[in-house]
């Protein structure tokens, strides 16, 4: 194994030699996460995360574990949810109005009446639906017929548009043990908007009880206090803190939910909690203040979790716990859970969605080369009107391949039986210089049930190969055709057919219309007796084989509205608040409340946002932050990484990415940060099998994935045609370790030109299939590709041209940019990307690091001698810096080394 140059140091006179090794080791060494993040990577994927499954919400508070809360409601799914701090990729909990989390009664969160407490929690609210009373938090104690005990938050009304009812805002409602009345309670007056991240504190406070105040604070601010003035009596308190004496249980604090002691009225919540605290202190306005600006400050300088613990809370629920279940895309439309779509395998989620401007925002990738990725929803009577209701369709698509022969980004048919119902969509070509086909643009196609010829209405329009496009389909039933079988002629078959008019949106403005469309709704049963037509996102549905028509591209905010057309306005209006990075009212506003007639709405019924979090997520721990975020295809972390004592420098416990050499990746998106030109370091840990492809890609930024219509002449217009890439990899079937950039053009088909810039070395036998990590480096200085294998330089080459951005291509790790080519197979961890050349020295040092620890060589001088110790390895010695270095035999720690007028270097090696 080879010598580890940055841990050296010079004996001449044993004082100076003292002063100049503690120098060197003091600066040099530390552990190999530290070391790492010293060097400013941009993107740094330990692959430590924790990827467990589990129904308990850990608490963070001073409680400890008597404070967790346990998703207790079997028939409910609590999903993770994108969280609502500001640049951090926290996670929340959502809740879909039949889950419920529980801490169990604890004194600590029931204080006395005569003391303070806070509440504080972010609310995500997806309804607003008002009538039912929906509770987010609730610490009470209220059987059926109970003198209620304690408090409860509800969602009242989102604005004064809203007729009847309760307040505008969110309400908190204190019990006086005075039968099922409230007493102390404020609502804050405030509005909110749905689909939108607010921030919520209450204080109680308690001055003398029958003078106590309750305060509530909407995203910092105060925003209404009450005072409690003694009730009917003028001496009854306003509050009474629930107790554990009761005969029957005591009361829980819950989220999502009332809590044990409400029996089956629920009053549940839909929407998504975040960062949960309970403090038994008054917050102070400056402090609640504090903590609202940290959690929107993208930038902050505290962590946020930092700043709440500073406060001392009881109970802490970050809320981030992944709960147990499949890969869920959640519905927000009125179905809720009846309308959660499953993810197979081989979607890819968050990708960066369709709103501009927003970081909070993810959408569903799909690919059509050697799988089957595609989100699936059973059939259900609210996505299936009959065809004499009105219905519209929304969708944001992203086509990212100009691949033809049907590629299907959504499906809702049944093709079996004496006729096809229901409806798919199909991409057609991008633009008019395509080669003439079944047209170009966005094709919704219906069926008329009966026969399978279809109802089209074609956008007709352009469209641009990895931008994003707002889809909008309504229908609008005019004659009723009864039966479609009897109407053609023929027996009756069940379809329900109906005459109107297919209207389609392009960008927010109407494009193309079908006045005499045919349709029958799919049915349940249906016709043949087969299971019924489900939704499918990505590819045909089960229904017309699933998988089949695969879409390569991302998909986002796809909305069904039952019964109600958009207006044209309001289609518009969508439009312009998805590509505004500052609307007046969000998107998902304005999609939620669309339908509205007041007090309550009606719709959508689906509405799939596809921003959940990654279903096996790994953190960037570099300068980027949370946007380099990545997601881990079809593996977990759940491979040894170097560990120690082998390796000192890592945790007992580190884990690395296991890659089978198929389809196993991590995808890391191409946030813009990460698209570096010129000067670049790539580094991993890796331990490859002895099986390799030709080539297998470790690190890859791109390329973009090319036209499909090269060999036509002239070649379309906006194809792609260039297939520049920035890589680290292994070439030849296991020959070689290669750096570098490639730069790859087409014309119809053939390869007009094809530069690579970079540097290669010889693989060592024992490297492959041989069970050792190797450190491997590659950088690019700006004049040379440099390859470093184990913390020594093993190749240099001169090149004009360094790292080159890749605006079409992703960040992935194991495989292609895109994905699902050229894969590596074995062990990936410690993987970091950097927008700088790191030097020989540096490099070096993270390889001593992580073979020696933090601190492998330590010397100490007591009476003139000096005395060096050290762990592991083997002491080497030297006349110059730079070597030749030789062991010395026999040579153990601790040495005490002669004193002498000749000049001395002392290493390890491994």
């Amino acid at each position: 194994m080879p010598a580890v140059p940055p841990v050296s140091g010079r004996l001449t006179n044993p004082l100076v030699a003292a002063s100049l090794m503690l120098l060197a080791v003091s600066v040099k060494c530390a552990d190999y996460q530290a070391t790492v993040l010293s060097d400013g990577p941009r993107a740094y994927y330990r692959f430590n995360d924790d990827t467990g499954r589990s129904a308990i919400n850990r608490n963070s508070g001073s409680l400890g574990a008597a404070g967790n809360a346990t998703n207790d409601l079997p028939t409910g799914v609590v999903h993770p949810f994108p969280g609502a701090l500001a640049g951090d990729g926290n996670r929340s909990e959502f809740f879909d109005f039949s889950t419920r989390t529980e801490i169990p009664w604890n004194a600590a969160l029931n204080p006395p009446n005569t003391q303070p407490f806070t509440v504080e929690a972010w609310f995500y609210p997806a309804s607003d639906q008002t009538a039912t009373g929906q509770c987010p938090i609730n610490n009470r104690y209220a059987p059926s017929g109970a003198n209620r005990q304690g408090w409860v938050f509800f969602q009242r009304k989102p604005d004064a548009s809203y007729l009847g009812g309760e307040q505008v805002g969110w309400n908190c409602r204190m019990y006086n043990e005075n039968g099922g009345s409230g007493a102390l309670d404020v609502t804050s007056l405030v509005p909110y908007q749905l689909g939108k991240w607010t921030h919520v504190s209450v204080v109680y406070d308690p001055v003398d009880l029958t003078n106590a105040t309750l305060t509530m604070y909407v995203d910092g601010v105060a925003a209404n206090t009450n005072t409690w003035t003694g009730g009917g009596s003028g001496t009854a308190p306003g509050y009474v803190a629930n107790s554990n004496d009761h005969p029957d249980a005591a009361a829980a604090l819950a989220l999502g939910n009332y809590n044990n002691t409400a029996g089956s009225s629920l009053n549940p919540y839909f929407g998504a909690i975040d960062e949960f605290a309970f403090y038994t202190n008054k917050l102070s306005p400056a402090q609640i203040l504090a903590h609202y600006q940290n959690g929107t400050n993208a930038s902050r300088s505290i962590p946020y979790d930092v700043l709440i613990k500073s406060a001392n809370p009881v109970a802490y629920l970050r809320l981030d716990d992944i709960a147990p279940g499949a890969d869920t895309a959640i519905n927000l439309g009125d179905v809720r859970s009846a309308g959660n779509a499953t993810n197979t395998t081989e979607v890819r989620h968050p990708t960066p969605g369709a709103l501009a401007g927003r970081t909070d925002d993810g959408a569903a990738a799909y690919h059509n080369r050697n799988g089957t990725s595609t989100t699936s929803m059973p059939w259900i009577a609210e996505n299936n009107p009959d065809s004499g209701t009105p219905f519209t369709f929304e969708a944001w698509l992203r086509p990212m391949r100009d691949l033809q022969g049907g590629q299907c980004p959504l499906n809702n048919r049944f093709v079996k039986g004496t006729g096809r119902t229901g409806w798919v969509i199909f991409q057609r070509n991008p633009n008019l210089s395509y080669p003439a086909s079944e047209g170009h643009g966005w094709n919704f196609r219906m069926y008329s049930g009966f026969g399978s010829s279809g109802q089209d209405v074609l956008t007709d329009t352009d469209y641009t190969v990895g931008e994003w496009s707002h889809l909008v389909v309504t229908w609008e039933p005019q004659i009723d055709h009864g039966d479609a079988g009897v109407d053609s002629g023929s027996p009756a078959n069940g379809n329900h057919r109906y005459e109107g008019i297919l209207t389609a949106y392009f960008n927010g403005v109407a494009v193309a219309s079908n006045p005499n469309a045919l349709y029958a709704a799919n049915i349940n049963p249906t016709e043949t007796g087969d299971p019924a037509a489900d939704l499918a996102v990505g590819s045909y549905n089960a229904a017309s084989g699933l998988g089949n028509n695969p879409f390569e591209g991302d998909v986002d905010e796809v909305a069904i509205y039952n019964n109600y057309v958009l207006t044209p306005d309001q289609i518009l209006a969508h439009y312009q608040a998805g590509t505004n990075s500052h609307p007046a009212t969000n998107y998902e506003t304005l999609v939620l409340t669309a339908p509205f007639t007041g007090p309550e709405r009606e719709g959508p019924k689906t509405y799939l946002r596809f921003n959940d979090p990654a279903h096996y997520p790994t953190a960037n721990s570099g300068t980027l932050g949370s946007v380099a975020d990545g997601n881990l295809v079809l593996t977990t972390n759940t491979a040894a990484g170097p560990q120690s004592p082998a390796y000192s420098g890592f945790e007992a416990s580190n884990a690395a990415l296991p890659l089978d050499g198929l389809k196993q990746w991590a995808s890391l998106n191409n946030p813009s940060g990460l698209n570096i030109s010129n000067q670049i370091t790539l580094e991993a840990w890796i331990k490859p099998s002895a099986t390799q492809g030709d080539p297998a890609r470790i690190i890859s930024h791109g390329p973009p994935t090319i036209s499909d219509f090269l060999g036509v002449s002239p070649v379309p217009d906006n194809t792609a045609t260039n297939r520049s890439e920035v890589f680290l990899r292994i070439d030849g079937a296991g020959a070689d370790y290669v750096v570098g950039s490639s730069v790859v053009v087409y014309t119809n088909s053939t390869e007009i030109s094809s530069n690579i810039y970079g540097a290669s070395f010889p693989i060592p036998a024992a490297d492959l299939g041989g069970g050792n990590w190797v450190h491997l480096v590659g950088t690019y200085d700006g004049a040379n590709w440099r390859l470093f294998r184990n913390g020594a330089p093993v190749a240099t080459n001169a090149a004009a041209v360094g790292a080159l951005p890749v605006d079409a291509g992703d960040w992935a790790i194991g495989s292609t940019g895109n994905g699902w080519a050229d894969s590596f197979t074995g062990s990936i961890d410690e993987v970091a990307i950097y927008n700088v050349a790191l030097s020989p020295s540096r490099i070096a040092a993270h390889y001593s690091t992580a073979i020696f620890g933090s601190h492998p060589l330590g010397i100490a001088l007591s009476g003139g001698q000096v005395t060096i110790t050290w762990s592991v390895g083997t002491l080497q010695q030297s006349d110059n810096v730079t070597g030749t270095y030789a062991d010395l035999p026999g040579v153990t720690s601790p040495y005490k080394p002669p004193a002498g007028p000749v000049s001395k270097f002392y290493r390890l090696r491994q």
